[in-house]
């Protein structure tokens, strides 16, 4: 079986925006993995990055997926594993970028209708722009 083409055409299937098919295309390689777990842990991986941050953007089932290798996922090469970290961390930014990007449209749409609401409100806003804020500095402290 030539494991590394069927990687390249869920790619390919990827990178056409077939997210059903690319889905279809890793199961289909877990089940042809058989015993291989280093074959079907990988294939899974790839489903996890289909479904989070490359295609669904379902960014909980990816960090439960990338979470399931982690905790199955026995081997002496550690790259899969350590791959599974960081993408978990990417899905958390992903999504941290996408509700902050929410939040920010929902400033512009909003209905204030009494004093309280625009108090409320803007502490909201204070709060997003002391996070804002703070992790400037510490990107600009880590230039000097």
């Amino acid at each position: 079986m030539d494991w590394n083409k069927l990687f390249r055409e869920g790619e390919q299937l990827v990178s056409e925006h077939n997210f059903g098919e690319a889905i279809e295309h890793y199961k289909g390689i877990m089940e042809q993995a058989g015993e291989d777990q280093k074959i079907y842990y990988w294939a899974l991986k790839h489903l996890a990055d289909v479904v989070g941050y490359m295609g669904l953007r379902d960014y909980f089932q990816a960090i439960d997926i990338y979470q399931k290798i982690i905790n199955e996922y026995e081997a002496e090469d550690d790259s899969l594993y350590s791959w599974c970290q960081l993408d978990i961390s990417r899905a958390y930014l992903e999504m941290g970028l996408e509700m902050m990007e929410n939040f920010d449209n929902m400033r512009e749409i909003v209905a204030l209708e009494d004093e309280e609401m625009e108090k409320y409100f803007e502490k909201l806003t204070e709060r997003r722009n002391d996070y804002i804020e703070r992790e400037a500095e510490i990107i600009y402290k880590g230039r000097l």
